[in-house]
């Protein structure tokens, strides 16, 4: 509670809706549905380990330096400049919206990650998830633990380049965009603006 008040007394103007347990509340769903995803495939890997699917041991080796080995490298590269992309677009909304700047505002509204980064990194995550259902685990545990732990973050980093990828439905934008900017015809407000001039 003094925390509170000192913030408030340093930064009278600082967006309560952005601090403290009102954040944390909006951002318990994305996490969630990153934690279920990953419950999800552990229990999966845990039915294929239990019916005797997964490969043999002997393949462990060059499953984890040939197809997981290049999986997560082709990985990295999308995944790394999808949430690139997304972030300096997302920072330049924020902006845009915080300094009611409608044109800048428009011009990434309607912009989207390509399909042709989705499609790789959606392709690759499945191979990935593939091969980590099917590894031959040394134990139960491991394996659950294992496939938690990675389909959760690949589910996270998914969900929140989602998030920032969406502006409409975006839980960081939705509530501080004015509701009319969503209703303007881009083509429209822009050919205005060039008979203007």
């Amino acid at each position: 509670m003094n925390l509170l008040k000192k913030i408030q007394k340093k930064n009278p103007n600082y967006v309560l809706q952005n601090r403290h347990w009102i954040s944390a509340k909006r951002h318990v769903p994305v996490v969630l549905k990153a934690a279920i995803s990953g419950a999800l495939f552990a229990l999966a890997q845990y039915y294929v380990n239990y019916r005797g699917l997964s490969f043999e041991p002997e393949a462990k080796e060059a499953i984890m330096f040939l197809a997981m080995a290049f999986s997560f490298f082709v990985y990295v590269i999308f995944a790394g400049y999808a949430i690139n992309r997304v972030l300096d677009e997302s920072k330049e909304v924020s902006r845009a919206i915080v300094q009611k700047d409608l044109d800048t505002f428009l011009l990434y509204r309607d912009e989207q990650l390509p399909i042709l980064i989705h499609l790789p990194l959606g392709i690759v995550s499945g191979v990935i998830i593939f091969f980590l259902l099917f590894f031959p685990f040394p134990d139960e545990f491991i394996g659950m633990t294992s496939v938690f732990a990675i389909v959760f973050m690949m589910s996270l980093l998914f969900i929140v380049t989602q998030e920032l990828d969406n502006y409409e439905n975006s839980i960081w934008f939705k509530a501080k965009t004015p509701a009319d900017w969503w209703q303007i015809d881009i083509e429209k407000h822009f050919e205005g603006k060039s008979e203007a001039q």
